[in-house]
């Protein structure tokens, strides 16, 4: 609870320093997790898709805001108005207001490699994946909106930070707004987390897996969590005048959301990392044959790779794998999986073909 102006010790009371620490932390190993990814595309690939590259992007985002925000402590933020000396209250303020641009866009823009990863591994049907990218361009424009808000709602903007005379429109309308935004993120997270736990009940699927994609589906929870946590500090603000002082519920909980969302979406992609470092079977998967032992069978003799190529050949026609365009089958852990879920299924398929052909054939053939 904040101090008084009254209080000893309120002059000196101090948010900045450990809201700096924990969002260079939290960035820092968001950073690590991209790194990650980029290394087990490497090991997978060879290239980069799409989505590896929103990742960079966003961390890049992350750390303009981590540094913006620290110039702001630099000169006050998280600290009492009446305790910072006015030139600097004015500078400080400027710096949180420009740090919006890449706070905004830093829980963004991970939510986009999110969706192009879910397309990529879940294979939804096309109405899905419409809906999916509908949904996901009106967050787009929600976004816009917000940033477009952050500038427009004073005339002239250096109105927000002392820096010129004007007019400001009612602080209500701005906190509302990001309300909204903000509710918009907590149902986008949801459904980052929801969908695929509702797809992953239908896999065959060991223990060490569901583990792994159980902590990647987490953190999705955790930034939804996040989220809602940053709608009820929002509230407080519309009519709050000790504005450097409440830097973390304005910058810190904006990047711990944007980081977790961040490592949620990297932590699929890297099972050519772990199958590295700790061997094939570190999470229970078909190990490759071992020395000296002769594979057996056609999809043995392969890995799941080929294996899952093999079923992707006999499923051509039929879409069930259009969204796996690049053969990249080998770099997530669900896709590894769905590798030999499908091939047992053909295999079964092929098995009750084989069946129903022998009832129908004449006796004597």
């Amino acid at each position: 609870m904040a101090l008084g102006p009254d209080d000893p010790g309120y002059a000196d009371e101090n948010k900045g320093p450990l809201t700096l620490t924990i969002a260079s932390v939290l960035t820092s190993l968001s950073g690590l997790f991209v790194l990650a990814r980029l290394y087990s595309r490497h090991i997978s690939t060879r290239k980069l898709a799409i989505d590896d590259y929103i990742c960079v992007f966003c961390v890049i985002l992350g750390i303009i805001y981590v540094a913006l925000a620290g110039v702001a402590i630099h000169y006050g933020a998280g600290r009492h108005v009446p305790a910072i000396p006015v030139d600097e209250v004015m500078t400080a303020v400027y710096y949180i207001v420009i740090s919006f641009v890449p706070g905004v866009s830093s829980f963004m823009f991970p939510k986009f490699a999110g969706i192009i990863l879910l397309a990529r591994l879940l294979n939804p049907s096309r109405t899905h994946r419409i809906i999916m990218w509908i949904v996901s361009l009106f967050y787009l424009a929600a976004g816009i909106v917000m940033l477009t808000f952050n500038f427009a709602q004073c005339q002239p903007a250096a109105a927000q930070w002392g820096g010129a005379e004007g007019t400001c429109w009612d602080r209500r309308i701005v906190v509302n707004y990001a309300i909204f935004m903000s509710s918009l993120s907590v149902a986008f997270d949801f459904y980052l987390s929801v969908y695929p736990t509702i797809v992953l009940r239908t896999l065959q699927m060991n223990w060490k897996k569901k583990v792994a994609l159980c902590s990647s589906l987490g953190f999705g929870y955790c930034a939804a969590g996040v989220t809602i946590y940053k709608c009820v500090t929002l509230m407080h603000l519309a009519g709050e005048t000790d504005f450097t002082f409440f830097i973390d519920d304005v910058v810190l909980w904006t990047n711990i959301e944007a980081n977790f969302v961040l490592i949620g979406t990297c932590i699929p992609t890297l099972f050519p990392l772990v199958r590295q470092i700790f061997g094939s079977s570190a999470l229970g998967g078909s190990g490759a044959v071992s020395k000296g032992q002769k594979p057996t069978g056609d999809h043995s003799s392969s890995g799941p790779a080929s294996a899952f190529a093999s079923a992707k050949k006999r499923a051509k026609g039929s879409g069930q794998f259009d969204a796996v365009a690049d053969n990249d089958d080998s770099k997530y852990i669900i896709l590894e999986e769905r590798s030999f879920h499908c091939v047992a299924e053909d295999r079964r398929s092929d098995d009750a073909s084989v069946l129903e052909t022998g009832r129908k054939t004449p006796k004597g053939w």
